[in-house]
């Protein structure tokens, strides 16, 4: 008997796999109006620039943003440009970058045990200290590249030896004169030595104004390809303490800063300054610095200079050029009347600058804008 049932069972399972499988329950085909097929995912290319994906032990970091993984054929991201300002850092240590006289030629400036320092305390107008505790250095940008550097060394235990690091362009050098440091271009046959920029003597007082004796030297430094002005201080009274040592840079064209008036003697031989215009006044700026003792410092030779230059640009040289050695023939006059420190001194170089803004400003497009500047104040003499 119950082989017979399981005889049963099994023919009923195979007459229910051999049966036709309904079809009221089937999907429909994909032809069928009331439900169309499912579209294919549509082919899109691969990016050219991928985000990425870095896998970290057992975290991963995924970014969508490019990484710009391409093919490397593109231009640079940044093609190097004419620097026209001072650059002043966060961190000494990113060193201070400054124009020269030449278009195409920048230096840099690293102060001693520059990774000691802390960062810049930020002063008006864009300069910074970066203090230690023993020294500070006071950095102060002009308008027109120029740059200030001030030395405080606060106790007696602060070295009296203080490197100046200086990273030149190719093809340059430094040269010490009598009263300046100047960075000239390397001479080749058929271009003599051209002056670029030029580094102030650098002077020293105590506390109580008396001058210190300071002995500038020239040298390689560290690292290999840096060039060092060493400056050597004399003895120093124990109790005259803060000691200041001022050190200025320029991007001049002349081999000369303007010395103090005890030493100064004119302009080295071979330097000419050009005559003063019909006129006799700066274009849309003061003719000379008074201060209030009655000592005049006259722009009007500088004026000339850098509308001299522009008539050459950009043929010979740049606007932006033209208008740093304007600061920089200031900047001689200002020290030549009232010496490398001090109020006069100051505001002398400050009126600099501020007519080097304005000009930077208003005189953006060579000889061109300089004849209409002419012509407007010829015309003004006329009526």
């Amino acid at each position: 008997m119950v082989i017979r049932t399981k005889l049963v069972v099994v023919a009923l399972t195979v007459l229910a796999a051999m049966a036709p499988v309904p079809t009221v329950h089937a999907d429909p085909v994909p032809t069928d109006p009331t439900r169309p097929a499912v579209p294919l995912p549509i082919q899109r290319p691969m990016p050219a620039d991928p985000g990425r994906v870095n896998p970290i032990g057992g975290a991963r970091i995924s970014s969508t943003i490019p990484q710009g993984e391409t093919a490397g054929l593109e231009p640079p991201l940044a093609a190097q440009t004419e620097r026209g300002e001072a650059t002043v850092p966060m961190w000494a240590k990113d060193g201070i970058f400054a124009p020269t006289a030449h278009p195409n030629r920048q230096i840099s400036l690293h102060l001693p045990a520059e990774v000691t320092l802390g960062p810049a305390a930020w002063l008006p107008g864009g300069g910074g200290v970066y203090g230690s505790p023993d020294v500070d250095y006071t950095v102060v940008p002009y308008t027109g590249g120029g740059v200030d550097i001030t030395v405080t060394r606060k106790t007696v235990f602060s070295a009296s030896t203080i490197p100046f690091g200086i990273k030149l362009p190719a093809a340059t050098h430094l040269r010490q004169g009598p009263h300046v440091v100047v960075v000239e271009t390397d001479a080749v046959p058929g271009n003599p030595s051209r002056v670029i920029g030029t580094f102030s003597i650098p002077t020293a007082t105590d506390a109580h104004q008396a001058p210190l004796s300071v002995t500038p030297t020239l040298g390689p430094g560290f690292p290999p390809g840096q060039s060092n002005l060493t400056i050597d201080l004399g003895p120093a009274n124990i109790f005259a303490f803060p000691v200041t040592i001022a050190l200025s840079y320029r991007a001049s064209d002349v081999p000369t800063t303007g010395a103090p008036n005890p030493n100064w003697t004119g302009l080295p031989a071979g330097v000419t300054v050009p005559a003063a215009p019909i006129d006799g006044h700066c274009t849309g700026g003061p003719d000379a610095y008074t201060s209030a003792d009655g000592r005049a410092a006259n722009f009007v030779a500088a004026c000339v200079t850098q509308q001299q230059c522009l008539t050459t640009a950009p043929a010979y040289t740049s606007v932006d050029s033209c208008n740093n050695r304007l600061l920089a023939h200031m900047s001689i006059q200002c020290t030549t009347v009232f010496g490398q420190t001090g109020d006069d001194y100051d505001a002398c170089t400050r009126a600099a600058a501020d007519y080097v803004t304005w000009t930077k400003t208003n005189m953006t497009s060579g000889p061109d804008e300089l004849d209409h500047e002419r012509t407007a104040r010829e015309w003004r003499g006329v009526h």
